[in-house]
């Protein structure tokens, strides 16, 4: 089969999976391989993971005859995205490296493209952001080149990743961007097989941005297309979240039920680690809110027993989680030895994870210092242990007790104090945490001497039923929940967000052009005006860029720019 015979029997099997599993043989001009592929891709899908597992054998024999043909390397992607599943991370890296091989010599770019989407996700579960960045972008460019010629699949799967990486690095203005648009994209081609797990990612960074009803409403869709289709799969991830849901609402008896009544459709479902540990976790979470630490307790154990065969770079994220619920149930037991003794693997681990991830940007702020106190403490414990052993246990009691204390009053400081005393009263925004003008006139100082390209904007964000420029009496909570979204939108290495007065604030983006920027605030304009808990902000704003020259005061030329546009097209940026 060529490339193009290939995707459109794709797009029509993707229409209809059902179909796909109740056929016995395929037509005569139907590649094996290809049609076997799919219908593992449909029995995974519907949740029958022992018959995708199956099927997928099936087709390994003709793969491995015929490594290079174009529907092999179809079974080699698909097939990694299957040992994800499995929580097999390194074999899915293998896969997508045959899968690779073959799409280059077959010249397929549209399944390139799709295998640097799906090798950014093997990376942000591996934990490799920056290898996820590359790839992700690797993937759109080749989209850009592509001209729009790239089939609808294909797109999909590049926004799919992107949502996948954003939502995971808290990019969630970017996340919900990318999300929306594969979404859209499944909805126009009918394409149920690729566009439920569209929307499970969809449900899901709607609940990491805490847009709680949406979400809610999201998972509830879900739900409702799980039970009308036969998808126990599905019927896990909505009941899952919706259990979540509860959780952050704290109606832990509803927790419960949701997440009871999804570990009743994980049988064969879902067989990856990770998820049923999560599943476990939040279900001790809740019972241990409803003060039933037995129940708690047995979902702890069966965690522990998860953990112990689960080979992943996120195995020691899990164990924490895992330990922070079981040492926050023993203090509620009063169980203060069985508390201390949890505790003290926590930190063990805590510590591994933070020297682990030490060279990494956001935690070389004083990561070292933090751990470095709890490691000489231990080794004190250790040497009064030789010596009198009751003794030594009160003490080694007091002594983990004091530094759990001291471990997080040191990790909330660091996080927060991004400098000094002097450095904060001097630059800081004290309603935002933002920067302040003063900083933004040095910095800019700075970048104008270095003569490095950038693209800025002043905006006034603004109450959309607020009919003056500012009022006196504006909510100064909506200030912070504007400046918040900013602070998470706009934080890439070269972004710089500054509160320059009452409702005005600067961004400034190094290497950036100005169309990107203003499309940037447009996202972010949306979101203002959908969010439920606060109320609907409008943006108006002008841009500026370095390609237009020296301006002498380049603030006060903003600030002109932005004057006309909230006389002329109040609620809108322009780029002058």
């Amino acid at each position: 089969m060529t490339t193009d015979q290939l995707l459109e029997y794709e797009t029509a099997a993707a229409t209809s999976p059902s179909t796909l599993l109740s056929s016995k043989e395929p037509d005569e001009s139907i590649d094996e391989v290809l049609w076997l592929t799919l219908k593992a891709r449909a029995a995974f899908f519907r949740g029958d993971i022992e018959t995708a597992e199956a099927t997928f054998d099936s087709a390994k024999l003709k793969v491995q005859a015929f490594p290079l043909k174009l529907s092999s390397g179809y079974w080699f992607l698909y097939r990694a995205f299957f040992s994800i599943e499995q929580g097999e991370l390194d074999k899915a890296k293998q896969y997508i490296k045959q899968a690779r091989l073959c799409f280059t010599q077959n010249k397929a770019t549209d399944f390139l493209i799709r295998t640097h989407a799906m090798e950014a996700v093997i990376s942000v579960w591996r934990e490799e952001y920056s290898f996820a960045l590359k790839s992700l972008q690797s993937a759109q460019a080749s989209l850009t080149r592509s001209e729009n010629k790239s089939d609808n699949i294909t797109r999909m799967m590049v926004y799919d990743s992107s949502t996948a990486y954003y939502s995971t690095l808290k990019f969630y203005v970017k996340a919900l961007g990318y999300a929306h648009q594969a979404y859209d994209l499944a909805q126009r081609s009918q394409n149920l097989l690729d566009g439920l797990p569209i929307k499970y990612n969809l449900c899901l960074t709607l609940l990491r941005a805490q847009l709680i009803e949406k979400a809610q409403q999201c998972y509830q869709k879900m739900y409702n297309v799980s039970e009308l289709h036969n998808l126990p799969r599905y019927e896990f991830w909505a009941l899952s979240g919706l259990g979540k849901i509860a959780l952050s609402n704290k109606k832990f008896a509803d927790a419960v039920k949701y997440l009871q009544a999804a570990r009743q459709t994980q049988h064969n479902a879902i067989v990856n680690p990770a998820h049923i540990i999560v599943l476990h976790n939040n279900l001790a979470y809740a019972f241990s809110q409803l003060k039933l630490f037995d129940s708690a307790l047995e979902q702890i154990a069966l965690s522990k027993q998860l953990l112990k065969s689960y080979n992943s770079a996120l195995n020691n994220r899990y164990i924490r989680q895992t330990l922070k619920i079981e040492a926050d149930v023993y203090q509620s037991k009063q169980d203060l030895p069985q508390t201390i003794s949890t505790l003290r693997t926590y930190i063990r681990l805590l510590e591994e994870s933070e020297l682990k991830t030490q060279s990494k940007l956001e935690n070389n702020t004083g990561a070292s210092i933090v751990l470095e106190q709890p490691s000489r403490a231990l080794q004190q414990v250790n040497s009064i242990d030789k010596g009198n052993h009751s003794k030594a246990l009160k003490q080694a009691q007091i002594i983990i007790v004091l530094l759990i204390i001291a471990l997080c009053i040191s990790i909330i400081y660091f996080r927060h104090s991004k400098n000094n005393l002097v450095h904060t009263l001097n630059y800081t925004d004290v309603v935002t945490g933002l920067y302040n003008r003063r900083y933004f006139i040095e910095q800019f100082e700075g970048i104008s001497k270095k003569s490095l390209d950038y693209a800025m904007a002043l905006i006034e964000i603004t109450p959309e039923k607020t009919e003056s420029s500012y009022c006196s009496d504006v909510d100064e909570s909506i200030i912070k929940f504007a400046a918040h979204q900013l602070s998470m939108q706009f934080r890439d290495d070269g972004d710089l967000v500054c509160r320059v007065s009452d409702q005005e604030f600067v961004i400034l983006c190094q290497g950036m052009k100005k169309p990107i920027l203003q499309k940037r605030l447009a996202i972010l304009q949306h979101l203002f005006a959908t969010h439920e808990s606060a109320t609907s902000l409008q943006i108006s704003g002008a841009l500026i860029c370095s390609e237009e020259g020296d301006f002498g005061n380049i603030f006060a030329e903003l600030e002109s720019r932005l004057s006309h546009v909230k006389r002329t097209a109040k609620g809108q940026v322009v780029a002058f």
